[in-house]
């Protein structure tokens, strides 16, 4: 029984979510996130209390975007579906493809924010390396949902002859010798689709996070040149948690 259950992606999902809740500190678990404890809230107080600033948007803007993460990961129709089930397989690929464009999303922001610190601009391969934990990280996963998930007439639509897919999450190994993966996309008569973990997926945006946070924490002029660029008041009815 223990090893059916491993199989069925409601493990992996309550997992990750746990992993989400715990380290970038919000509360998922109203109908909207309390990100009062969060990074996005840490950096607003921070420009208020520690240097004069008012409401900076694209922090108040990056923590309510980042709610669509809690909200997959909180919904649960998926959960007795099996890796090993083919029908349930393509299911879940629509699941993991949904958290990968809400990802996506995240990351071109993070990346966008870390190039307007500099004020000569640094060039988003340079800035992509800097968030990542490992040598090409967020660049190779931008480039698997970009062909996978996004822009796909190029990539994932001129090889899919009905190609299998299998999970990282199942704790089978996976069947394929050349597939599609984060760590080659191989269009030329590829086997399959390996898709990358989900506590890996949420993963990447922490490491993203944190090193945003360091940068802001070290370097305060470089806080200051977002602040100065997003400073403003808000102009409508409060319904954020930000303070």
């Amino acid at each position: 029984m223990q090893r059916i259950d491993a199989m069925k992606f409601g493990y992996f999902r309550k997992q990750t979510f746990l992993q989400w809740e715990q380290q970038t500190k919000r509360r998922c678990h109203l109908v909207n996130d309390d990100i009062t404890g969060s990074f996005e809230c840490k950096w607003q107080d921070s420009a208020t209390f520690d240097f004069g600033y008012e409401h900076i948007s694209i922090f108040c803007s990056l923590g309510e975007w980042a709610n669509n993460i809690s909200d997959i990961l909180k919904d649960r129709s998926c959960d007795k579906f099996s890796f090993l089930n083919d029908d349930h397989r393509q299911a879940l690929f629509r699941y993991y493809t949904r958290m990968m464009l809400i990802i996506s999303e995240m990351l071109s922001d993070f990346d966008d924010i870390v190039q307007k610190t500099e004020p000569t601009r640094l060039k988003s391969k340079k800035a992509r390396e800097f968030l990542s934990n490992r040598k090409g990280e967020v660049d190779s996963l931008f480039a698997f949902i970009n062909n996978v998930c996004k822009h796909k007439v190029g990539g994932l639509h001129s090889s899919n002859h009905h190609l299998p897919i299998w999970f990282e999450d199942c704790r089978e190994s996976s069947p394929f010798v050349k597939p599609i993966s984060i760590e080659k996309f191989n269009v030329e008569h590829p086997d399959g689709i390996l898709i990358p973990k989900l506590s890996y997926l949420v993963q990447v945006i922490l490491q993203c996070y944190s090193q945003l946070d360091k940068l802001f924490e070290k370097e305060t002029d470089k806080f200051k040149i977002i602040c100065d660029k997003y400073n403003g008041q808000v102009i409508g009815p409060e319904t954020i948690y930000i303070v």
